[in-house]
C-alpha cells in the first residue's frame, strides 16, 4: 500500500471513529461509482450523509479544507445519486467534510453541510 493510500486509509478510520462517537453510524465505507468514490456513508436519526475526508500532514502548507475541488464536488454529488439511486430515499440527505491535519496526534474539524 503506498504512503498515501496508507495516510488516506488512517484519515478515513479516524473519521468514522469520529463520527460514531457523535452518534453516526456508518452504512458504507470507501462506495464507489462509474463516476465517484466517497469516502464515508453515515446516517445519524433519518439523516444520511455522504461524507468528504480530507487529510494532511501538519507539515504539508494550507488547510485540508482547502483541497476540495469543485470537480471533487460533482463527482461526489454523483455518486450520490448513483447511491441512492436502488436505496429508499432518505427524508434528509447532507454533504459533510472531515478535515484532519496529522500531527502528533490527529486534529480534526466537522463541515457539516460543506457542500449542497
Amino acid at each position: 500500500m503506498s504512503e498515501k493510500l496508507h495516510k488516506g486509509k488512517k484519515g478515513e478510520d479516524y473519521a468514522a471513529h469520529f463520527l460514531i462517537q457523535k452518534g453516526y453510524i456508518i452504512l458504507d465505507r470507501n462506495f464507489t461509482s462509474r463516476h465517484s468514490e466517497i469516502d464515508l456513508i453515515a446516517q445519524k436519526d433519518d439523516l444520511l450523509v455522504f461524507v468528504e475526508v480530507r487529510i494532511k500532514a501538519s507539515s504539508d502548507y494550507g488547510f485540508p479544507e482547502t483541497t476540495l475541488s469543485s470537480s471533487k464536488i460533482r463527482a461526489i454529488k454523483r455518486g450520490a445519486a448513483c447511491y441512492l439511486l436502488h436505496r429508499p430515499r432518505p427524508e434528509k440527505v447532507r454533504f459533510d467534510m472531515i478535515a484532519i491535519v496529522e500531527s502528533p496526534v490527529f486534529e480534526i474539524v466537522h463541515f457539516e453541510d460543506a457542500f449542497f
